[in-house]
């Protein structure tokens, strides 16, 4: 669940602040520079609470404590989650742009 909101903020990242800047065109320059942030705060995410896991378990499988079945598994997981995240970023799309728009108005 954690990655597929992690996959929906990465994803409309971009696209979420281009729109962004049609809604306040005053604040274009504003609004562009706010995929950085987003993008960033996503990978932090991802750091944070994905990746110390897979890598624990990819560990496991290479000293021999962990199944090769259960990295398998975890991996088509992480694959559907992705996806499942894709999806999610579609139904985040606008609400996210609107929320970028009023970011940039705050700081400026």
């Amino acid at each position: 669940m954690i990655n597929n909101v992690i996959t929906a903020i990465s994803t409309i990242g971009v696209l979420s602040v281009l729109y962004a800047g049609l809604l306040v065109p005053e604040l274009n320059n504003t609004a562009v520079m706010a995929s950085e942030l987003i993008n960033g705060v996503a990978t932090i995410l991802l750091i944070i609470f994905i990746d110390p896991k897979i890598s624990i378990l990819a560990d496991d499988v290479i000293n021999q404590r962990g199944s090769y079945i259960d990295l398998k598994r975890a991996s088509v997981m992480m694959m559907t989650s992705r996806f499942l995240g894709t999806i999610l970023a579609q139904v985040l799309f606008i609400p996210g742009a609107h929320y970028v728009a009023w970011f940039a108005k705050l700081i400026t």
